[in-house]
């Protein structure tokens, strides 16, 4: 008989790690089949109106809550999170900034929105630029997602005598004070929405902030407020 796809040879699980396993599933199934109802019901309603957007939330809950069980389990069953980090070596941030803005580009145009970028000339980073890039492509879609059609996003690239810092800052939708606590959080559910009917689970975030712990950086986030917009910023030390 032919091997099952997929199937490999792993130890079984134990008695704990099963139970687990079987909450685990009966949760998903519910949270499945109330999608399932929910898009049912979507497809019956009209295209406005105070139902619809309650059915989208209702939506948008069950699919985060869904996403968290599934991290959950993975913590629970000790799954390594860890980056590939390579060597740290000096970069040139600026011309990571660029080939970040050429993958970006689509999004960018689709939105008209502009990059406005301060710093970086002559300037050398330490660390691994392939994750830097990473963490630089996250925070500029985020500034996309959730900032108006036409913005201008700055990007402000500084060198100082500890590090070097990398800010993406926008006009955009802002983080009140209880989204900022919970911004890096994987798929949380935040107050703001995007301005173009972008997804939102914001989990890129979450693991953006990883990547900056694991090239030995932090990454950290500020808003003054809904609808005042929000600042990012990568953090690098010297080498």
């Amino acid at each position: 008989m032919a091997e099952e796809k997929g199937k490999r040879d792993i130890d079984p699980a134990s008695s704990e790690q099963a139970e687990r396993l079987h909450v685990f599933a009966h949760d998903i199934r519910n949270r499945l089949t109330g999608l399932w109802e929910t898009l049912r019901l979507l497809d019956t309603a009209g295209s406005e109106g105070t139902d619809r957007n309650e059915l989208n939330d209702f939506a948008e809950r069950a699919y985060f809550n869904a996403q968290r069980d599934v991290e959950a389990l993975l913590d629970d069953f000790s799954v390594d999170r860890k980056v590939p980090i390579k060597e740290a070596v000096p970069f040139d941030p600026l011309s990571c900034l660029e080939e970040v803005l050429s993958s970006e580009s689509y999004r960018l145009d689709k939105k008209e929105q502009r990059i406005s970028i301060t710093g970086g000339a002559g300037m050398i980073a330490y660390g691994d630029g392939h994750w830097y890039a990473r963490v630089l492509q996250a925070l500029i879609s985020n500034a996309s997602k959730f900032s108006p059609r036409g913005s201008v996003i700055e990007v402000i690239l500084t060198d100082t005598e500890t590090g070097f810092s990398a800010s993406v800052k926008d006009a955009g939708v802002g983080l009140n004070s209880t989204d900022l606590f919970d911004v890096f959080t994987r798929y949380a559910i935040l107050s703001s929405r995007s301005t173009d009917g972008e997804p939102q689970a914001r989990a890129t975030l979450s693991r953006a902030f990883q990547w900056a712990q694991a090239i030995g950086g932090t990454l950290s986030a500020k808003s003054m407020g809904k609808g005042l917009g929000s600042t990012f910023t990568l953090s690098l030390p010297k080498g």
